[in-house]
């Protein structure tokens, strides 16, 4: 066969890549160069795959040089061949050795990269990670590129919130604080979404990977870990895989007894005088959990797979709360306000059974390489009853007690089906649609002895449709990639307040969302990314709900059925490059633009039910927020024991508008950085210290102050590798608190919230099972990787 014959025909690479232990290299990178002295330019290559699988579809027959590369393994090389007899090659398991180095009895192994690059998303392997021993999905975010959390727990992405979470690509009723950090295996942090995901979340989409064991037999792990100040949380895990059949399932505790203190300076302006109100609040919190996971995965055939899990979680809330308010009149020689005086004891109890049950179809073709049908249906229902019983003393001993009932039920359907197409060598074409239905019912039902004027009890139905179809067209030109896509989404919302005045509300709305991705592979392994993305913000429930919550008298909080949603345009631009050693940079440029932006807007009212001058909080489209910058992840071993992966980012935030005839032009230039030093101190003991900072970051009518906190940990192994004492202190100088200052026309205000944030924990893990192999010292002749 001539040369010219062979190059017209085409083939596949494919196989699997593991540790010398047995466990998958995750998202290395595979390429094919042309065999030859004179000739080693790359011909073709892919990134494997979670589980460590690769396929190089659509090769050109002839003699190559495969070589695979990740951080923190050897190199492996191997001579292979196509030929139009044998134009599939199945390479099988593929073992990478882990780079070690040997320092007198101390051998170092280097982990699998913190940081991989994909064409639309970063996935954060967090598996490892020591400082969030003892901890909840909370912490584990703390630590991930892009994303911030504040002690409030709202999260947002690179400043911006609005964020999309996911567990393991579906949606969850379940909180991040009811996911404990042992059951997570890493975290996507998707700010550039294509068109193949759900539109929704103006801020980006975060999908966090739980773990999941897949070694032949029975396996399985245990831990408990204790922390200062009645903390406890303990997990059983267990697994089984054999032939057709994968069965797993999960139980975990979690106890979290936290104090809260903080304080509001607040001075308002109304009618001729200058209030001026302090308010203390102190109190403890003792949420428990209780959760399960159970599922089983099901091959029907070699091409076709099912998979069926259930997750129901109890979680119960006890808090003791004090909230002390002063107010005084300056303007009338600090004379005393009845009204606003007042020392409120709030008793709060609440219990929130919540459940996601998910069924996972999958169809691929042997004889048609990487065409593929999924097809997924998600059940969450939530059912949140919380129970507040308040005793008020006024001025004069005057005792109001009062009893407040919120039950919010709450159901979540989806149903998505996903189908892979691939066009020729290096072409495919991508289509899905999607269906989703989220459905609240919120009762609060008010009491007071004596009773009030007024009754502020309501009643919220709302419901939210969601039609959505994608197509993708993606392909490549030699050393360029590309893939372009566009998705459509129909929105039809109803409200109904079933108390009071306010009338039934609804919504209809065609959005179309475009997005683009380009890729172009340089020399030495580096890549260069540029993508755009439509997305949507939709209200949620609570924002629209016209109802005017009056837990705090004086600052009083109104939902707004006329807000809209906010669209966001985002453009990037990235490069990463890998070096040997473990060494890797990554920086990325980005733009985003938000139209309809919707903050909270704070004015000064007279209340007229009470009578009295409070303040009142309502979210408004207020106009546009634009934020431009530059992020950078790298990481480089510094000696042979000390590995260092820092995070550092900058952005300026301009909000342009204003509501009815006040304007809004704030800016602010923000900064973020994460220091997180690996030590590698023996073979059996590992330790962590992490830094964290985060700038003051501005908003419509205020700046929140900024943060910096230090936490670290170590690991010791025992029992031949199988047991785990871990040792962690989080927030060792106990900085971490939320400061706001907010300004306004005719107020200002100050408010410090603190949460228990200086914690220590111990804990001790047991892994068991058929498919544990003890860690062994390395022999030096891996170290150089292999060539086969």
């Amino acid at each position: 066969m001539s040369t010219a014959t062979a190059w017209a025909q085409t083939g596949t690479v494919r196989g699997t890549l593991q540790e010398t232990g047995g466990q998958p290299v995750p998202f290395a990178s595979v390429v094919l160069l042309r065999a030859g002295a004179s000739d080693s330019t790359q011909v073709t290559g892919a990134q494997a795959s979670e589980s460590g699988a690769f396929e190089v579809a659509g090769v050109p027959l002839g003699t190559y040089r495969l070589r695979v590369l990740a951080v923190g393994y050897g190199p492996l090389r191997r001579t292979i061949s196509l030929t139009s007899a044998a134009p599939t090659l199945a390479l099988g398991v593929l073992r990478l050795p882990a780079t070690s180095t040997r320092l007198k009895d101390v051998v170092v192994t280097a982990e699998r990269p913190l940081v991989s690059g994909g064409l639309d998303k970063k996935v954060v392997d967090v598996s490892k990670d020591l400082t969030v021993t003892g901890g909840t999905a909370v912490d584990v975010l703390q630590n991930v590129p892009s994303v911030t959390v504040d002690q409030t727990g709202a999260v947002s992405i690179r400043g911006s919130g609005g964020v999309t979470i996911f567990i393991d690509g579906k949606p969850t009723t379940t909180t991040l604080d009811q996911i404990p950090a042992s059951s997570i295996q890493s975290v996507e942090v998707v700010t550039n979404p294509s068109a193949r995901y759900d539109a929704s979340g103006a801020g980006g989409i975060l999908n966090i990977i739980l773990k999941k064991e897949k070694r032949d037999g029975w396996n399985g792990q245990v831990s408990a870990t204790g922390g200062t100040g009645d903390k406890a949380n303990g997990s059983l895990s267990l697994n089984y895989h054999k032939g057709k059949f994968n069965l797993f399932g999960q139980y975990d505790y979690r106890r979290d007894r936290r104090r809260i203190d903080g304080y509001l300076d607040q001075t308002t302006a109304a009618n001729g005088a200058t209030l001026l109100l302090r308010q203390d609040r102190r109190g403890v919190s003792l949420p428990q959990s209780h959760g399960l996971r159970l599922g089983l995965d099901y091959d029907l055939t070699p091409e076709q797979s099912l998979t069926l899990a259930v997750q129901p979680r109890f979680n119960s809330s006890v808090q003791q709360e004090t909230l002390d308010s002063r107010q005084v009149n300056q303007t009338a020689g600090d004379q005393l306000v009845a009204a606003g005086t007042s020392n409120r004891q709030n008793a709060t109890t609440g219990t929130f059974p919540s459940s996601d049950v998910t069924l996972d179809y999958r169809h691929i073709w042997d004889q048609h390489k990487g065409r593929e049908l999924t097809a997924l249906a998600v059940y969450t229902p939530l059912l949140a009853e919380t129970d507040v019983a308040s005793r008020v003393l006024y001025p004069r001993d005057s005792l109001v007690t009062q009893q407040q009932r919120t039950t919010n039920h709450t159901t979540q359907l989806t149903a998505q089906v996903d189908y892979v197409h691939p066009l020729g060598e290096k072409s495919r074409f991508e289509l899905g649609a999607r269906s989703s239905l989220r459905q609240y019912d919120l009762d609060y039902v008010f009491a007071s002895q004596p009773a009030l004027r007024f009754d502020p009890s309501n009643r919220f139905i709302y419901k939210q449709y969601v039609q959505a179809a994608y197509g993708i067209y993606a392909g490549a030109v030699s050393k360029f990639g590309y893939q372009l896509g566009l998705r459509a989404e129909q929105t039809n919302l109803t409200g109904t307040q079933l108390a009071g005045s306010n009338p039934p509300f609804s919504q209809s709305y065609l959005s179309l969302f475009p997005s683009a991705a380009f890729t172009y592979e340089l020399p030495h392994d580096q890549q260069l990314r540029l993508g755009y993305s439509k997305r949507i913000g939709r209200p949620d429930a609570g924002e629209l709900n016209p109802f005017t919550d009056r837990s705090d008298p004086l600052n009083l909080q109104t939902g707004n059925p006329q807000l809209l949603p906010e669209y966001v345009h985002s453009v990037e631009l990235g490069h990463e490059v890998t070096w040997a050693g473990g060494r890797s940079l990554s920086s990325t440029a980005f733009y985003r633009l938000e139209t309809n932006t919707a903050q909270g807007f704070r004015q000064v009212i007279t209340d007229s039910l009470t009578g009295n001058v409070v303040t009142n909080t309502t979210r408004y489209n207020l106009g546009q927020e634009t934020s431009y910058g530059l992020e950078v992840v790298a990481a480089s071993p510094l000696t042979a024991f000390w590995k260092v992966n820092a995070t550092a980012s900058t952005f300026r935030r301009l909000i342009r508008g204003g509501v009815a005839s006040t304007p809004i032009n704030t800016a602010s230039q923000v900064y973020t950085a994460r220091l997180n030093n690996v030590f590698t101190l023996s073979k059996k003991l590992d330790a962590q210290l992490a830094l964290n900072y985060r700038s003051p970051i501005n908003s419509a009518q205020g700046t929140r102050s900024a943060n910096f906190n230090v936490d670290v940990a170590a690991k010791y192994n025992v029992l031949a590798d199988r047991g785990t004492i871990t040792l962690r202190v989080a927030d060792i100088f106990n900085t971490l608190h939320y400061d706001f200052t907010a300004y306004g026309a005719e107020f200002s205000t100050f408010s410090h919230f603190k949460r228990e944030s200086r914690i220590a924990y111990l804990g001790f893990s047991y892994r068991f099972g058929q498919g544990q192999e003890s860690r062994k010292r390395r022999s030096a002749d891996e170290e150089g990787g292999s060539d086969n």
